[in-house]
């Protein structure tokens, strides 16, 4: 019983030493916060978060760091954290607040609208969250959104007819058969001069009438050229329109490799499409895909002790870059790295600090030895990012040691890149190799970008349609004479159509007038009312 009672009397100190260590830290970062030194502050409650992710005051308070910063989006993602921390209703009441402050320094009324809204669910109470919310309410228009029903070659659909300023907007396109969509295009109603930007298949509602249009073209067919030698040729897509993405594959033949891809005009081989690397983007005509294959060269890898070494590439072409993976045993560095050509033993290819070499014109063999370990450096991952999280296989590495990264993105966000820098000094950048770098010799903090996939579901129904047209594009090969006849329709809809241009001029124009007198009624009305001239500011938490 005694052996069990000091240990927990032991448990207890260690735990209490642990709660005073990170209480004396957010002490430490509270002093610099109130001296403005706004930078230091954020670092304290980092290191805080680093030893106990779960505290929600040291959350709350690396929000305020970054807000004062003007860094609004990791400040949003800093207070949003805060509501997995706490049960506090009072407390993420005082989050959400802040997230909608973030947001309306960025000047997005209708987000922030919304954000306040959440604030005074979880507390009625507050006071400060009605009083931004009244604000943001007199700074919210209503327009509409117009669909042009004249569109040669397809239609357009908006999921709202009218918005306010800040909603986003989501736009369907659904082309006729034969024809593709190759962009939405949203004006101001009045003035087809003044455009709205369009991301995929979205677009922000601005503070007037828009007129939603969009444009299809014809397919162009891609084909395989057969004669291509060494290996086969392949793309993501059959046919597509003009200015479209096409992205292309190669499939070499043992000990062959792509040397370089070829798209030409079909029928026409001397007129060419630029290809950057294995993209190009699609011309007004039908192409022919063909390519260059050229034997390869061979990247061996001496066997080592106390440790294992890999490469990018084992087949590789003079002047491409190879990325060596060093992965020692525990208790041991990389000593030195070499790469020797197997032609003649006294050349070799510089091996840069990132562990990156250029292939020379010949077969080489990397070589590499391990010393005893000397020094570990901190891997610490990034918990403030917005739209997912990074994964590391380590929490320590040796200068030279490889570190293989991994991510996962939230529901609706896609990963986009790495961002690696030194930890504490964000000025000092560490290059990512893919899903891995070499370790300098210091601590890094290892982050990522992840953006929202906006249009991202458009492109895959777009890439269904493509292959549904393609289907029944083969089947009407075998009917040619059905073909003539389709053409003939096609044509024939074509000229019973009228362009966008013409009803924007004709039936938009009659109706915007009207339209343009209720918006300055609109705008007088609410100038009439004691619109809030500042909003409340950002609740600031000293723990």
């Amino acid at each position: 019983m005694r052996k069990k009672l000091m240990i927990m009397i032991c448990l207890l100190s260690v735990l209490t030493l642990q709660a005073q260590t990170v209480e004396k830290q957010i002490r430490k970062g509270n002093r610099l916060y109130r001296k403005g030194n706004f930078t230091e502050a954020e670092v304290k409650y980092r290191k805080v978060l680093e030893d106990k992710p779960t505290c929600a005051d040291a959350q709350f308070n690396l929000g305020d760091a970054l807000y004062k910063q003007e860094n609004y989006t990791d400040a949003f993602d800093a207070f949003q954290k805060v509501l997995e921390l706490t049960p506090d209703a009072k407390l993420k009441s005082q989050a959400v607040f802040n997230m909608g402050n973030c947001l309306l320094e960025q000047g997005k009324y209708y987000d922030a609208f919304n954000i306040y809204k959440t604030a005074l669910k979880i507390d009625a109470d507050n006071a400060d969250a009605l009083y931004n919310l009244e604000f943001c309410r007199a700074h919210l228009v209503k327009s509409r959104i117009m669909v042009n029903p004249a569109i040669p070659h397809g239609s357009v659909e908006a999921n709202e007819k009218m918005a306010f300023n800040g909603q986003t907007i989501t736009l369907t396109g659904k082309a006729d058969d034969g024809y593709g969509l190759s962009k939405y295009v949203v004006v101001k109603a009045d003035d087809n001069q003044v455009t709205v930007n369009v991301s995929g298949n979205h677009f922000e509602m601005p503070k007037f009438d828009v007129l939603v249009s969009a444009e299809f073209k014809q397919y162009h067919k891609i084909s395989m050229d057969k004669n291509t030698k060494h290996g086969t040729v392949s793309a993501d897509r059959q046919k597509a329109v003009e200015g479209q993405q096409v992205v292309l594959h190669a499939q070499p033949e043992p000990k062959y490799m792509v040397d370089r891809y070829i798209v030409t005009k079909t029928g026409s081989p001397t007129d060419s499409v630029p290809v950057n690397d294995t993209v190009f983007q699609m011309p007004d005509f039908d192409v022919t895909v063909s390519a260059l294959f050229r034997t390869a060269l061979r990247v061996r890898v001496d066997s080592t002790e106390h440790g294992q070494v890999m490469v990018t590439d084992s087949l590789a072409l003079p002047g491409q870059n190879i990325g060596i993976i060093v992965k020692p045993e525990k208790g041991y560095q990389l000593g030195e790295l070499t790469v020797v050509s197997d032609k003649d033993p006294t050349t070799t290819a510089p091996v840069t600090d990132m562990n990156v070499f250029q292939m020379i014109d010949s077969d080489v063999t990397v070589k590499a030895s391990f010393v005893e370990a000397q020094d570990y450096y901190k891997v610490v991952a990034d918990t403030a990012i917005e739209g997912g999280r990074v994964l590391l296989d380590v929490e320590q590495a040796t200068r030279g040691e490889t570190v293989t990264l991994r991510n996962e993105p939230d529901p609706e966000y896609k990963f986009k890149e790495y961002k690696i820098f030194q930890l504490g000094d964000t000025s000092v950048h560490v290059q990512p190799l893919g899903n891995f770098f070499t370790m300098p010799g210091m601590d890094v903090m290892v982050s990522a970008v992840f953006e929202k996939q906006e249009g991202e579901n458009q492109d895959q129904q777009q890439q269904q349609q493509d292959q549904q047209q393609d289907q029944q594009d083969q089947q009407d090969q075998q009917d040619q004479q059905q073909n003539q006849q389709d053409q003939q329709q096609d044509q024939q809809q074509q000229q019973q159509k009228q362009s966008p241009q013409d009803i924007s001029k004709e039936d938009a124009q009659r109706m915007l007038d009207a339209l343009e007198n209720q918006e300055k009624q609109t705008m007088e009305k609410v100038n009439e009312q004691k619109i809030r001239t500042q909003p409340k500011r950002k609740t600031d938490k000293d723990w």
